[in-house]
């Protein structure tokens, strides 16, 4: 492997001096080693990767093939490229392979694997990513095929075909002008209508302009998840000619909330009646009519000279992060609220006398002052103890040291338990076996910081010390009870929707404005969660709203996810009818 120099580049000028001056010092050879030793590998590294690709261009291509670079088909030349260049790519990550992946941390066995290692790729999507792309065939000229080359020694055979990838930008959303033919009686007004397909009026709107499901789907995700205000939509479009006006981006969306609502609803009952743990948390938020609100209960205490102090000023976001045996279910809350009555709230939905809700939230107090305690199971996140450490690792080195050693062998641990497929009862046997004695190494590290009286209540180091010792029941949960999760990461993720949705709309107006923001947001977390595409969810959904209404359980992602494999799986008609027959 290429070897680490602690040199500068000054250093390095210094010592190309003296090489020239032939008078290396006796502390210049290590760095000089180093440097070859660099050199060694990346050297080595070109001629493994140039055997590579030989080996690869030999698989590629039977013995018996001849390849002209000279000589191109008329397609080739069109194209601008070689008969030998590679056709399809292998595909890469996806986006949302992607977007959801965390930075691995290795294993003690990462370099005992059975099985090789996969190539370094070339970073780019090959032509199978594009699934809804359409296909475009070109075919050659009649006759090519089996005629003589030019070259006079062989004919011409079928090849692998050349694919090129041609992406076009477009607007967000277009339309269709529906012109109608009509006649009307100058006697009695009667009017006569050209015949149209009725699907042109569904969606929302009027007999005007009707607003497609897909277009209503569409809006959501680009406003709610992608961040785009409604203002800012307008603008593009209006230049594009396609009028978008602000307001009637709101009616849409509105009552689309609406027709949703029912799936909302089941699926927040569904989510809190089977889930089998909760990670909560807040973040800052913004309501204008509530701030003027809170603004105006400041005021008048002032006015009558009563203290503020107990007048609530703060305005949450609230991100739920729910695990069930179906599949995620993801549920946002705004107001003038905390975690902790949130979950009060919701474990109404919850059964009484049944087995206890896995809780884990980060250490502020508030988020375990609610009345519903004597039903959980309560963690505390573990990366929130971490960081503690990490704030001050530059005035405490050695104790950051050692809790990012604890840590990482604890956290390693957990991967390698869920790579084994571990139930939460082994999980919890494993932990207690391998990651309690490094916790309690980190424990003991804290107290004798405090007897020995060489952490003081005004030292830097009081807080990440105490914050473990304080803690030390809630952050160990996960060895004593089965499925109590490591930290709250899941849940911190998730909260970057609301985030990014003030970061470009900066508040919302309402509290109404902020539920039906809550609603679409949480479907569509909720949606990608479990691996749905939330355009085309929340179209299907839309355009069954009546059927939803009866029976949403039906449409819950999980559900739908099921019913699209089901579909995929399924023989067209004719090969049925063969069977059949």
């Amino acid at each position: 492997m290429t070897q680490r120099l602690d040199v500068t580049l000054a250093g390095l000028h210094q010592l190309h001096t003296r090489i020239g001056q032939h008078a290396l010092d006796d502390g210049d050879w290590p760095v000089v080693g180093g440097l070859v030793q660099n050199l060694i590998v990346r050297e080595e590294s070109k001629l493994e990767r140039m055997i590579a690709k030989i080996a690869s261009a030999k698989t590629d291509n039977s013995p018996g093939d001849v390849i002209d670079v000279e000589h191109t088909s008329i397609n080739d030349e069109a194209n601008g490229s070689a008969p030998n260049e590679p056709a399809t790519e292998p595909a890469q990550n996806t986006e949302s392979g992607a977007a959801d992946a965390s930075p691995s941390r290795p294993g003690p066995n990462d370099n005992k694997t059975d099985s090789p290692r996969k190539g370094k790729g070339h970073g780019r999507n090959g032509a199978k990513a594009y699934t809804k792309a359409t296909h475009i065939f070109h075919a050659l000229m009649a006759g090519i095929l089996g005629s003589l080359c030019v070259c006079r020694k062989a004919y011409m055979t079928k090849y692998r075909e050349k694919v090129i990838i041609r992406v076009l930008g477009q607007p967000l959303f277009g339309a269709e002008v529906h012109h109608y033919e009509q006649v009307r009686c100058k006697m009695c007004g009667k009017i006569i209508r050209a015949l149209g397909t009725a699907k042109i009026l569904e969606g929302i709107g009027t007999s005007y302009v009707t607003y497609d499901w897909s277009a209503c789907a569409m809006l959501i995700v680009m406003h709610y998840f992608a961040g785009a205000p409604f203002k800012r939509l307008e603008s593009l479009h209006a230049g594009w000619g396609m009028p978008m006006a602000d307001a009637n981006q709101w009616n849409i969306v509105n009552q689309s909330d609406d027709l949703l609502l029912p799936l909302y609803n089941a699926l927040e009952v569904f989510g809190m009646k089977t889930a089998t743990s909760l990670r909560i948390d807040d973040t800052g938020s913004m309501i204008v009519q509530i701030m003027r609100q809170i603004q105006a209960e400041i005021s008048a205490l002032e006015l009558l000279g009563q203290s503020t102090k107990n007048v609530r000023t703060g305005i949450n976001a609230t991100g739920v992060y729910l695990e069930t045996p179906n599949g995620t279910v993801i549920l946002f809350f705004t107001g003038r609220h905390h975690a902790g009555e949130i979950l009060d709230l919701l474990l109404k939905h919850r059964q009484a006398g049944g087995p206890k809700l896995v809780k884990v939230t980060d250490g502020a107090s508030k988020n375990f002052n609610h009345e519903h305690e004597d039903r959980l199971i309560e963690g505390l996140c573990n990366a929130h103890a971490l960081l503690k450490f990490r704030n001050v690792k530059g005035l405490y080195p050695e104790e950051y040291a050692i809790a990012g050693a604890v840590y990482k062998q604890v956290f390693d641990n957990d991967d390698i338990a869920k790579a084994r497929g571990m139930t939460p009862e082994a999980r919890m046997v494993y932990h207690r076996k391998n990651s309690l004695p490094l916790m309690q190494k980190l424990k003991t590290m804290c107290e004798a910081k405090i007897t020995s009286r060489l952490v003081e209540a005004n030292s830097k180091l009081w807080d990440p010390v105490t914050f473990i010792l304080n803690q030390w029941p809630r952050l160990t949960k996960f060895c004593e009870a089965p499925g109590v999760p490591l930290d709250t990461n899941l849940v911190e993720q998730i909260l970057i929707m609301q985030v990014r949705y003030l970061a470009g709309s900066f508040n919302f107006q309402t509290p109404n404005g902020a539920e039906v923001g809550d609603r679409h947001m949480s479907l569509v977390a909720t949606a990608r969660a479990n691996g749905a595409e939330p355009v085309s969810y929340l179209k299907y959904c839309l355009e069954n709203h009546e059927d939803l209404a009866k029976r949403p359980e039906y449409y819950l992602p999980w559900v739908y996810m099921e019913r699209l494999k089901q579909a995929a799986d399924k023989p067209p008609a004719k090969i049925q009818e063969a069977a059949a027959s």
